[in-house]
């Protein structure tokens, strides 16, 4: 039996949309911190025991729809040995960040070898979850995953990136390419170790040009997107902030298009044509800064538009919770979606 998301997806059931929440299991929760404590980003990560745990963390709580494994949009590199820090106020820091040439090691990468405490946390988590519930697997997409690796962390400007692009696009293009390649590598490993349905990050599109967008990437997003398909897996894919790319959207073989909280999820579905499943799009300001009573309020009010796009949509955030919102604030989002 397929978890409720993938039959509401799939049109199967209707009536009230699915709800998770992106970085449902994270900092907001004491167990969370409980579990952190005296230890680093990468030693939790990489070790499925306690990787397991704290994905499951959520359940604990709130009667969520899916469980989204715990990891980073660059446990692949990691894995591959790319020396990543985890700092606090910073994130992702590389102290030797990558040149587009060095993305050709990425043709290496064998899924089961560098990744395989993926696979164990997936499994994991896959034997323990009520067969209702879905397992999301995720990775980053290509674009944002180099962002990092080349800039060596977050940037205002993103000048080398952009630089890379613009003066040596057909090296760019290759690196992106392997990147690309790697990363179905990495979602089809995820999926044959239990997980049903996957989220593609680009957190960063909002910085990529739309030529580019439009002459060489929905192409390769679409590789990415055909090789999930190829297995049967539907694909959400999240570009925060990158609505100067929506006209091209339409082109793109993803399942399900995540939406951010800048615009109603009514006019996202009007401006891509009512292709596309919708996920969002509450803002998680709101989720932190509101009352729990304003938080049911708002999800109500989006439940209520969800149920009137063109295609079945899942409740969410328009992006990843924020650190020390209140769990109260969280549940009233949950409830007010498991109340209909």
């Amino acid at each position: 039996m397929k978890p409720y998301l993938l039959r509401h997806l799939s049109g199967e059931v209707s009536g009230r949309p699915p709800v998770w929440m992106m970085r449902q299991a994270g900092r907001y929760l004491a167990s969370y911190q409980a579990i952190r404590q005296g230890r680093t980003f990468w030693e939790m990560a990489t070790n499925p025991e306690i990787a397991a745990k704290v994905s499951l963390l959520p359940l604990h709580e709130f009667p969520v729809d899916a469980i989204i494994f715990f990891a980073d949009i660059l446990s692949l590199p990691y894995g591959m040995g790319v020396k990543i820090e985890m700092k606090e106020s910073v994130g992702p820091y590389l102290e030797n960040p990558l040149t587009p040439s060095d993305f050709a090691f990425f043709q290496n990468y064998d899924p089961t070898f560098h990744t395989g405490f993926v696979g164990k946390t997936l499994n994991s988590i896959r034997a323990s979850l009520d067969p209702e519930i879905a397992l999301i697997g995720f990775a980053g997409a290509p674009w944002t995953v180099a962002s990092y690796l080349i800039e060596g962390k977050g940037s205002k400007q993103y000048l080398k990136i952009l630089g890379s692009l613009f003066n040596s696009r057909s090296q760019f293009e290759m690196a992106l390419k392997h990147l690309a390649k790697a990363t179905t590598q990495y979602l089809q490993y995820q999926c044959e170790q239990g997980a049903q349905i996957v989220q593609l990050f680009d957190t960063w599109a909002s910085e990529m040009p739309a030529a580019f967008f439009s002459e060489f990437y929905v192409d390769l997003l679409n590789e990415i997107f055909d090789g999930m398909a190829a297995k049967g897996i539907p694909v959400i894919y999240f570009a925060k902030h990158a609505h100067h790319l929506h006209e091209h959207f339409p082109r793109l073989r993803a399942d399900v298009i995540s939406v951010d909280s800048l615009r109603t999820m009514t006019e996202i579905d009007v401006e891509l044509g009512g292709k596309f499943s919708l996920q969002g799009n509450l803002d998680p300001v709101l989720l932190k800064t509101a009352s729990a009573e304003q938080v049911g309020q708002r999800a109500r009010d989006l439940i209520r538009e969800l149920q009137s796009l063109s295609k079945p949509s899942i409740l969410n955030l328009g992006h990843g919770i924020f650190p020390e919102t209140p769990v109260e604030n969280v549940r009233a989002l949950v409830m007010a979606g498991r109340d209909l």
